[in-house]
């Protein structure tokens, strides 16, 4: 499978970084009562973060604390998945979470957590990068490249092209991210001859209006 480069990851599974994008958090862990391992992934402001309480790598719950490390709030795990696996925790900002499990070949589940507001996205199924600034985030849904806002999921944008036949979108964009311009960037495979296309597109914060 062709690896997709994306402002945080590779979807197939390789970390890598783009300029500016943090890289994942390493947490403090610890055994704890019956046979669990905890985990904190602390953020910018005091006493606020991720936790993770696994019984291996393959069966966690994950949540945030505020101030309580006893009181967490568990997230809700996709209907797919009973518990979730270890997850790659990254601070984009000080206050502002990227939690990815993988579900999967070309599968990924991603939550937002904006501490300040105490503030948990529902789970995005193949989130491709993020704009941390504009709370913004790129998916690839079926055969569209689709912007959506972090915490509501409204769409904001939408990208459809002559993409190269792939039984993932992701295989064929090579390259994704949001510019400090507000556009977004990417590398795509065109056609069954693959032809390489870059683009820049714009992509607004808030949904068009309807008339």
């Amino acid at each position: 499978m062709r690896a997709l480069r994306i402002g945080v990851v590779l979807v197939a599974g390789v970390a890598t970084l783009a300029a500016g994008i943090p890289p994942p958090s390493a947490p403090e862990c610890g055994p704890v009562a019956a046979g669990l391992t905890l985990c904190l992934y602390r953020s910018g402001l005091p006493s606020v973060g991720i936790l993770t309480s696994c019984e291996n790598a393959h069966a966690c719950r994950v949540g945030y604390y505020y101030g309580d490390l006893g009181h967490p709030v568990w997230f809700a795990p996709p209907e797919q998945l009973s518990t979730l696996p270890m997850p790659e925790v990254t601070w984009l900002t000080v206050t502002l979470a990227q939690v990815r499990v993988e579900c999967g070949p070309a599968c990924s589940w991603t939550y937002f957590f904006e501490a300040k507001r105490q503030r948990l996205s529902p789970p995005h199924r193949s989130v491709l990068a993020v704009d941390s600034r504009r709370l913004l985030m790129a998916l690839a849904e079926g055969r569209a490249l689709v912007a959506r806002q972090l915490f509501s999921g409204r769409e904001v944008a939408r990208v459809e092209r002559e993409w190269a036949p792939a039984d993932w979108l992701g295989d064929v964009i090579t390259a994704l991210h949001f510019d400090p311009d507000g556009r977004l960037s990417f590398t795509w495979l065109r056609g069954t001859d693959r032809t390489p296309v870059s683009e820049r597109v714009s992509v607004p914060s808030i949904p068009a209006a309807h008339s």
